[in-house]
C-alpha cells in the first residue's frame, strides 16, 4: 500500500508534464509557438504569407478561410469567447463594424515599427484594427472582344454608360461582395447620393451579370464571357500573367482603392496572447510589408517605403479618389437597400 501511494503523486507530476508537452515547446509556458487565425484570403495568398511569418518567428500557424461576412458572423455569435486570435484580411468596412460592436481587441502601439508611416488615408482614428494593404478598384477589358467589337478600353467612370458595352459589363453586387460595396459607395461620395444613383440607372443598362463573388469575376471575364467588368486589380493581374487575355485600365477621374485589415479577436485563446502581438508587429513591420512583393502576390503595402509588387500599380501615379471608410461602413445598410429598391435586388444576383 505505500508503494501504491508513492507512485501516485510521481504519476500525476508525469501527466503534468505530458500534457504540458502539448501545450508548449521544449515544456516551456513562455515558448509556446502556435497561433489560429480566420483569413477570406485566397488559399493561394494565404499560405505563401503565413509561410513567411512562420519562417520569420517560428510560430506555426494554423487557419479557417471564411468569407468576411462569414467571420463578422462567426465572431458575433462566439460572444468574446473565439477559438482563433487573429482576423488576417478582410475590408476595412467590416473591420469598422466589428470594432463598433467590441469585438476587437486593441492592438499595442508601442509594439508596432511603422505605426506612424501607414498612409493617413488608410488609418482610422483610435481603430482597434490595423491596415495591412491596399488595393484599387480596376475596369478589366477582355482584349479579343474589344478588338472584334471595335472598342476602346474604359478609362473613365462615364466611359461604362457607352452604348458599345449594352449587356457586356460583369461586376458583383454590393449586397454581397466588399468589391461591388467599394464601387458602389465610393460613387456616392465621390459624385454626391443623387448624381451617384442617377449614374447606376444608366450604368445597370449595360451589366449582363451582378455577381455574389468579386474575384471571380476576372476569370469570366479574362474567358470572354463579358466583354469587360470590374475587380480588384490583385485578383486581375495574377490571371493576365497565366496569359488571359485582361487589358487592365484605371478610370483617370478617381480610383477606388480599398483598405484591408488585420486585428487580434477579443476573447482569442489566452496561451496565443503573445503569440498574436508578434503577428501583429510582423505584419507592419518592413518584412511583413516587402512579403506581398517578396512572395510575388499583387497586394499593396501601406507603408510608402515598403516594396510594391512588380508588375502592381502604382498608386503615387494614379487619381485616387477620397473616401471615408468610416462613413462608408456606416452607410452600408442605407446604400445597400436603396441599390436593391432602384437598381437591382441581391435576389437577383448570380452565383457565378
Amino acid at each position: 500500500m505505500k508503494k501504491a501511494f508513492t507512485l501516485i503523486p510521481i504519476i500525476f507530476m508525469l501527466c503534468l508534464a505530458a500534457c504540458g508537452g502539448n501545450e508548449t515547446s521544449g515544456g516551456d509556458k513562455g515558448s509556446y509557438n502556435k497561433l489560429t487565425m480566420y483569413t477570406p484570403m485566397p488559399e493561394e495568398n494565404a499560405q505563401a504569407y503565413i509561410k513567411k511569418f512562420e519562417e520569420d518567428t517560428g510560430i506555426e500557424v494554423s487557419y479557417t478561410r471564411l468569407s468576411t461576412g462569414e467571420i463578422l458572423s462567426k465572431l458575433e455569435s462566439q460572444e468574446g469567447r473565439s477559438d482563433a486570435s487573429i482576423w488576417f484580411a478582410g475590408p476595412s468596412d467590416s473591420f469598422i463594424k466589428a470594432d463598433k460592436e467590441g469585438l476587437l481587441e486593441k492592438y499595442d502601439p508601442d509594439n508596432l515599427d511603422n505605426l506612424d508611416k501607414i498612409d493617413k488615408n488608410a488609418m482610422v482614428k483610435g481603430a482597434s484594427w490595423l491596415p495591412i494593404y491596399q488595393g484599387p478598384i480596376a475596369f478589366a477589358s477582355n482584349e479579343k472582344w474589344l478588338k472584334e467589337n471595335n472598342v476602346e478600353a474604359p478609362t473613365s467612370w462615364d466611359d461604362l454608360l457607352k452604348p458599345e458595352f449594352k449587356n457586356n459589363i460583369m461586376l458583383a453586387h454590393p449586397g454581397a461582395s466588399g468589391t461591388g460595396y467599394q464601387f458602389v459607395s465610393t460613387l456616392v461620395q465621390y459624385m454626391g447620393e443623387d448624381e451617384a444613383f442617377d449614374y447606376l440607372k444608366k450604368f445597370n443598362k449595360n451589366v449582363k451579370q451582378w455577381t455574389k463573388g468579386g474575384s471571380a469575376n476576372a476569370q469570366f471575364i479574362g474567358q470572354g464571357e463579358v466583354g469587360m467588368g470590374l475587380a480588384f486589380a490583385q485578383d486581375l493581374l495574377p490571371l493576365k500573367e497565366e496569359g488571359y487575355p485582361l487589358k487592365i485600365t484605371y478610370p483617370e477621374d478617381g480610383v477606388s482603392v480599398a483598405i484591408e485589415g488585420a486585428a487580434k479577436i477579443k476573447g482569442g485563446p489566452e496561451k496565443e496572447k503573445e503569440n498574436a502581438k508578434k503577428f501583429m508587429h510582423w505584419i507592419n513591420s518592413d518584412e511583413g510589408q516587402n512579403v506581398y512583393a517578396d512572395t510575388g502576390f499583387y497586394h499593396l503595402p501601406v507603408i510608402p517605403d515598403a516594396k510594391i509588387p512588380e508588375g502592381a500599380p502604382d498608386l503615387s501615379k494614379l487619381k485616387v479618389a477620397e473616401t471615408d471608410n468610416v462613413w462608408a461602413s456606416e452607410h452600408r445598410n442605407e446604400i445597400v437597400d436603396k441599390f436593391e429598391r432602384e437598381i437591382e435586388s441581391e435576389d437577383d444576383a448570380s452565383d457565378q
